[in-house]
């Protein structure tokens, strides 16, 4: 029975925010782990600062590696992605908007109908 490994829960979100695969970043949290390993006890709060400490420069490191093996075309395709992002939040909002505004008629026009009437 083999156990999983222990990482931060917001290492997924680091990893998709930097653009690196979770394998990639896991192996990153590893390397961390290792270089906190040298410099404090293992468990204390130290070791875990060094360790986030590392991880979020090896990240930015390998960000920026990646970014550079991309002749500059990845930073613009993750800005698109951010931008269709942005634009289907922006449509849904429309959208949720509209039905309200359909129903807070549709209300108004029942409370009329049901109005008593005077002659």
């Amino acid at each position: 029975m083999s156990s999983k490994p222990k990482t931060p829960k917001l290492l997924p979100w680091l990893a998709k925010k930097a653009g690196i695969s979770d394998a990639r970043s896991i192996a990153l949290w590893r390397e961390a782990e290792r270089w906190a390993e040298r410099r404090s006890a293992p468990g204390s709060s130290d070791y875990f600062r060094l360790t986030v400490d590392r991880l979020l420069e090896l990240v930015a490191a390998e960000s920026l590696r990646a970014d550079a093996a991309s002749f500059g075309w990845r930073p613009w395709a993750r800005a698109q992605a951010r931008l269709w992002a942005l634009s289907m939040q922006v449509a849904q909002e429309g959208a949720a908007l509209t039905v309200r505004g359909w129903r807070l008629i549709g209300s108004a026009a029942q409370q009329d109908a049901n109005a008593p009437r005077s002659v």
